[in-house]
Formats: C-alpha cells, sequence, structure tokens
C-alpha cells in the first residue's frame, strides 16, 4: 500500500492518482456517489468550495481509516475486496447528504468532503451517524468483518486556508485517534492546537465531576400489544458543552482513560433518581442500562450497583443490564459468576448487538439471560434481503427455545414491523414507535403509542 502522508509534507502522498487537471462538474457529481477514485481531483474540489468557505457556510474534511479484520483476504483476493469496499460506499452514502462528497485512495482509507456547514456541530454529527454504522459488524456470505474504524476530522470557516493543510490536519488527527486507539479525533482550527486523546480525557472528567451527562431514553414496545414495555437509558454528551464528543467516543475515552466505572455511576444514579420521580407520579416501568465489558473485571459490581438501588430505593426488578456478545466471552468463569451474582440480586439482563459474529449455543445455555437484542444490522436490509430473514428468523426461534424474550432493534418502517410481528419477536425498538428522550417527556410517549393504538 501507498505511503500515509507525512505530517511535515507539503503535500499528500497521491494515492491512486489519475491524470487529471481540474474537477468538473461531472466528477464532483461522481464524487458524491464515491465512483471516482482519484486524490488530485478531489483536492481540486476542496479547493473550490473552500473559496467560498466563511463563518456562515463551513467546510469539513473527513479522513476515515480502516483496520479490517479480513484485510489479508483482501490483499489476496481482488473480488473480495471489491465486495467489501462496495458495502462500505453504501454505508456512507446512507449517511452523507447529496451535496457531500468522498473517495476512497486506497483500499482502507476514504476523505469525506462535507461543504456549506452553517455550523462545526453538523460534521460533528455525520461524524457520529458515521461511526454508529461503520463499529456495526459487517456480514459477507460465510464470514463477518470488523472495520475498526479511525477518524480525523479538520474544519475552515476561512477561505485562506488551503486544500493541502486542511488534509493535513485531518490526517494528523486520524493519526492521533489511531495512535491513542480511540474512534475519533477533531482537529482544531489552528494546526497548532490539536485534540489529542489527554484531551478528550480531560474534558470527560470535567463532565462527570459536574455530572453533566444527558441521558435520553428510548422506549420498547410491545409488538402484540403495541404498549411501552420498558426504556433503554442512553448517554449523549452535553449539548451546552463547547467540545461535541460521540457517545461510542465517549464510552472508548472512558475505557481507556479508566473513568468507565465513574462513568457508569454517574449514568445509574442518574437514570435511578429518574425514575424515583416517575414512580412518585404513578409510572413504573423498568429500565435498561448499558455496561461496558471493562465493568465486568470488577468483582464489586453487584454489590455497587445493589447499594445504588438501595439509596433511591428502585426495586432490583426494574432494572435491566444491556452486555454486547463480545463483553462476555472473555473470561467465561469469571463473567458467568458476575452474572449470577447480579441475576440473583434480581436485574435483568440482555445480550445486545446478537448476532454479530460472537454467538454460541454454549453461552445461552450458561449465562442467566432474559433477553436477546438482534442487532440492527440485520434489521436494516430485512425486507430487502432473504439472508437476513432467515437469520433473523433463526435469531427468534433461538431465543423462544431458551425461554427468552426477543427485542429487534433499529425498527424504522411500518413494513419491517409488519413482518418482524409474522417472525415472532416480542418487542422492537427504533424510530418507528419514538426517537431517544429526555425524561421529562417518558410520560407523554407511553401516552402517545397507547393512544395511537387505541385510535
Amino acid at each position: 500500500m501507498p505511503n500515509r502522508t507525512s505530517a511535515q509534507s507539503d503535500t499528500p502522498t497521491p494515492r491512486l492518482v489519475q491524470n487529471f487537471a481540474a474537477a468538473t462538474q461531472e466528477d464532483a457529481n461522481r464524487f458524491r456517489r464515491g465512483e471516482l477514485a482519484n486524490a488530485e481531483a478531489f483536492l481540486d474540489l476542496i479547493e473550490n468550495h473552500l473559496s467560498a468557505a466563511n463563518e456562515a457556510s463551513a467546510l469539513a474534511l473527513l479522513v476515515l481509516h480502516f483496520e479490517r479484520s479480513d484485510r489479508l483476504c483482501t490483499v489476496l483476493h481482488e473480488d473480495y475486496a471489491d465486495e467489501s469496499q462496495t458495502l462500505i460506499k453504501q454505508i456512507i452514502l446512507q449517511t452523507l447528504r447529496e451535496k457531500d462528497a468522498f473517495v476512497f485512495v486506497s483500499q482502507i482509507e476514504c476523505w469525506i468532503l462535507l461543504p456549506q456547514l452553517s455550523s462545526e456541530a453538523l460534521a460533528l454529527l455525520a461524524v457520529n451517524r458515521l461511526l454508529n454504522d461503520l463499529l456495526t459488524p459487517k456480514k459477507f456470505p460465510g464470514r463477518t468483518v470488523f472495520l475498526n474504524p479511525s477518524m480525523g476530522l479538520a474544519c475552515a470557516k476561512q477561505p485562506q486556508h488551503s486544500a493541502m493543510s486542511l488534509l493535513r490536519a485531518a490526517e494528523s488527527a486520524q493519526r492521533n485517534a489511531q495512535t491513542g486507539k480511540l474512534k475519533f479525533v477533531l482537529a482544531e482550527s489552528s494546526e497548532s492546537a490539536r485534540t489529542t486523546p489527554e484531551d478528550l480525557s480531560k474534558a470527560l472528567e470535567q463532565v462527570l465531576d459536574a455530572n453533566s451527562l444527558e441521558i435520553l431514553y428510548q422506549p420498547k414496545v410491545n409488538v402484540a400489544s403495541k404498549t411501552v414495555v420498558s426504556f433503554e437509558a442512553l448517554i449523549r454528551w452535553p449539548q451546552e458543552h463547547p467540545q461535541f464528543i460521540a457517545t461510542q467516543v465517549v464510552i472508548d475515552i472512558a475505557e481507556q482513560s479508566g473513568l468507565i466505572e465513574l462513568l457508569t455511576m454517574r449514568v445509574f444514579n442518574k437514570v435511578l433518581c429518574e425514575m424515583a420521580d416517575w414512580r412518585r407520579a404513578g409510572l413504573d416501568t423498568l429500565v435498561w442500562v448499558n455496561l461496558s465489558a471493562k465493568l465486568l473485571n470488577i468483582d464489586a459490581l453487584p454489590s455497587m450497583l445493589k447499594r445504588a438501588i438501595d439509596v433511591w430505593d428502585i426495586p432490583a426488578e426494574k432494572i435491566g443490564f444491556e452486555l454486547t456478545e463480545s463483553a462476555l466471552i472473555h473470561d467465561i468463569e469469571h463473567t458467568t459468576n458476575l452474572l449470577f451474582g447480579l441475576k440473583e440480586l434480581g436485574f435483568h439482563l440482555s445480550i445486545d448487538d446478537f448476532g454479530t459474529g460472537y454467538s454460541s449455543l454454549a453461552y445461552l445455555r450458561r449465562f442467566p439471560i432474559d433477553e436477546l437484542k438482534i442487532d440492527r444490522l440485520f434489521i436494516h436490509s430485512l425486507m430487502t434481503s432473504a439472508q437476513d430473514q432467515q437469520i433473523v428468523q433463526s435469531i427468534i426461534d433461538l431465543a423462544h427455545n431458551f425461554k427468552l424474550q426477543v427485542v429487534a432493534e433499529g425498527v424504522e418502517e411500518a413494513d419491517t414491523m409488519g413482518l418482524l410481528q409474522k417472525m415472532g419477536c416480542d418487542q422492537i425498538q427504533g424510530y418507528f414507535f419514538a426517537k431517544p428522550i429526555s425524561g421529562e417527556f417518558v410520560h407523554a410517549v407511553v401516552k402517545q403509542i397507547a393512544d395511537d393504538t387505541n385510535s
């Protein structure tokens, strides 16, 4: 593979470059579809947009790099590599706006141009959406691919920036993310001031000290009755903070900087506080909280969680914990003992993102699990992919054989909802019923969904 751009170099190393003088309109349209692998032409396109950049119309450049789990296969088999890249292109196209553009400069690196932004926050939202989609393992016939993305983002509000300097800033930020084992780093507008992993860790520590992480709640709805049966608590970076950090990046930082225990207990106590308010107002519902894999190494975790629910007088049976499959398989004996400790206290347990590569009948038999959540990867293409339909049906049947509830996440369309109901899925979660909402609107959403069902 060609060398990466040096941070000290004045120009990027051309990768997959063809002869090209300037970016024509047709080339710009091709870049919007990710069709033209031409680095020099893409830089020309950046220059064109930079000439119009200002405070009200900013420009962002994202360098996206993959450390793919199937890299050797993509090197040895050209068809294999093309098939994988086609899927990645589809993911990027689904995330970007019509006016955005991107180019693959190698099999494992992509540049993404986000022009005409009213604020940098829009670029950060695009990064967050991309991260959520790219972090999901990708299913191919006979294999599962983990992309392991790292991203660097540079923004410009002034015409005096050049495409070269913007690219250098974005690539440097991407290397900082990769070196620091993060998913994303934002380059500051001044090239001498970059956001580093240490900066992100300090920002998170300050937010945790101020207890200002925001909590949103997304309902889980019973498919048969169309009623809300529980909520999942989701963390969000505080909106008033001058720096934006995507949710997945927050979790990565917390795990790598030793703050995950503090973050979890801050979130858990906030959830319990709101649940206490809801109970006093007449709403007694189950709430699910995500547990990091790092927490499963803490022997005292069950007693820590028990002390918290005692303080807020919340019954353990009103709390559920979601754990990813990957979190469960590192130390089977220790994990099994810890899960039984949580179960004995009365907590509910769920395996999140089920079906993304770690599934094992032995785990389902061994762990005291109440619920399986089918990964949204299979739900998004459920109406168009016979293979995904077979996978989803198999997971539903498997879960029911083990007397487990099944939740499908990422449900957005009525047709998908109807098909899942025919398949026997127990609950769904997704934008079809409600986006994540703040705690003050939980009562209203429960009532609205009930009213819509009865109307």
